[in-house]
């Protein structure tokens, strides 16, 4: 096999320049979410089987697609390659990415991330290690690393290169969740401005949108860019996701089911992770809000059934547990259980994470659907502020501080819901079912002057109001 040089000064080892240039072609697809990713790297697997760096995009999707069976392939491919680089030569680069996909099968996410990070160092326009580092720092829920892994590349890269929006988008949402939102914004509006089809900076500008409370504007950002982010793979329901917040702090719950049975599940059956992490949190919220959501828990926990082994991601198996609990699947609920127990043991990065935190969100989500609310309060109590190390976004992650208020709320200890309820709404002022709870909280001790301006605050927000929140 020869080297030979993508148009990004990329070297490959492979067996024609072709090869080089499908990679980058590659590249291109799976920073733009685009749908025919899959099928670009099966051609490229085709025409030149022996390309170390195919091999490696290989075992690193199968290890994106986040299932237990996916994950054993991976492991076979990672072995394959171990001897492969030296069979042919393998350059630096090449050998430092099977370094880290062989860490990453071994459960060392951590090590692997370091690996990324190393490669870009020397070449930080591998595009592989900017949005594979992207996505590892993401799931470690560290806002500071997922903006600072792009802020060091982001002046290596040509402001004319036909990804480097993309990498605009990478930082806007690096800086979000490192509560940056001004910046934040800049920069995922200037992605969009360049390419409309960026889901990944639309969804950056919609969460800036999400904590600084503008429910109506988001809305609009994400239907007026519709036609554009339709387009890219099943990423886009998670853009639904979000419209769906946005109508549900408005009160506007007949168009998230709508939204629901539309598109967050209407491509369920392909079991891709985050359509459950999306559907899961969806119903939950709505449940905490009152809302009747009917048997849509089901169809959530016959897919979830089929995900009890996978030990991949800690957010992720949390979600297909939600959908086990809620969907009463006692059996599958229990395997789960016996899984996480067991993952807790594992001398991996996602194993610690169990072991300090995501056992007691489990255990919290079991005793709330028991309706055994004191114990599901303490127990995800115990772990609020460790939270962020499961992982997703700080969006994704609200869910379960919600579900440790409103079980304080069931619980019947009205001065705990009082105190967490207060706490809550200090920091996030421009939620209406945070001000709901706070005045059910304040009316249970008999403090109606207070319950009814937390009302009343909670009706501005969902727009029943005269004024608007920053006026109350």
């Amino acid at each position: 096999m020869t080297q030979y040089t993508d148009p990004d000064g990329m070297e490959f080892t492979a067996n024609t320049q072709e090869s080089a240039d499908t990679f980058s072609t590659l590249i291109d697809a799976y920073m733009g979410f685009r749908p025919e990713t899959g099928e670009i790297l099966k051609a490229l697997l085709k025409s030149d089987p022996e390309m170390p760096m195919a091999l490696c995009a290989k075992g690193y999707f199968a290890k994106l697609i986040g299932s237990a069976s996916h994950s054993q392939r991976a492991v076979g491919i990672s072995e394959e390659l171990a001897n492969h680089i030296d069979v042919v030569d393998a350059n630096p680069r090449e050998r430092l990415h099977a370094q880290a996909l062989s860490q990453w099968c071994q459960g060392q996410l951590d090590t692997a991330t370091d690996i990324w990070e190393q490669i870009l160092l020397s070449w930080p326009m591998d595009g592989m290690a900017v949005r594979l580092s992207h996505f590892t720092h993401f799931y470690s829920g560290d806002g500071r690393r997922t903006r600072d892994s792009i802020a060091r590349v982001l002046p290596q890269w040509p402001t004319d290169h036909r990804n480097y929006g993309f990498l605009l988008g990478m930082y806007g949402f690096g800086l979000e969740e490192a509560g940056e939102y001004v910046q934040a914004e800049h920069y995922a509006r200037m992605a969009v401005d360049r390419n409309q089809k960026d889901s990944w900076s639309i969804h950056a500008a919609a969460h800036v949108m999400e904590m600084t409370g503008r429910h109506a504007e988001g809305i609009r950002w994400i239907a007026e860019l519709q036609p554009h982010w339709s387009t890219v793979n099943n990423f886009r329901f998670h853009l639904y996701w979000h419209q769906c917040l946005f109508h549900i702090e408005r009160g506007e719950f007949d168009a998230v089911l709508s939204i629901y049975d539309e598109q967050i599940v209407s491509d369920i059956e392909s079991e891709f992770y985050l359509d459950i992490c999306n559907a899961s949190s969806l119903l939950w919220r709505l449940e905490m809000c009152g809302i009747d959501i009917g048997d849509r828990w089901r169809k959530l926990a016959c897919v979830s059934n089929g995900h009890v082994n996978d030990t991949e991601l800690v957010f992720v198996s949390l979600h297909y547990l939600m959908a086990l609990v809620s969907g009463g699947h006692e059996e599958g609920t229990q395997r789960m259980m016996k899984t996480l127990r067991q993952w807790s043991t594992a001398d991996s990065t996602q194993g610690k994470i169990i072991a300090q935190v995501g056992l007691n969100i489990a255990e919290g989500l079991l005793h709330f659907r028991r309706k055994e609310y004191v114990q599901a309060m303490d127990k995800i109590q115990a772990v609020r502020y460790s939270m962020d190390s499961i992982g997703g976004s700080k969006a994704q992650r609200d869910v379960f501080q919600m579900i440790m208020l409103d079980a304080a709320q069931s619980s019947g200890d009205v001065m705990k819901a009082r105190a967490l309820f207060t706490d809550r709404v200090s920091h996030k002022d421009t939620s209406s079912w945070s001000w709901q709870g706070y005045s059910q909280a304040l009316l249970s001790l008999g403090q109606e002057a207070l319950a009814n301006e937390a009302a009343r605050k909670a009706g501005i927000i969902r727009g029943v109001g005269k004024v608007g929140i920053s006026n109350a």
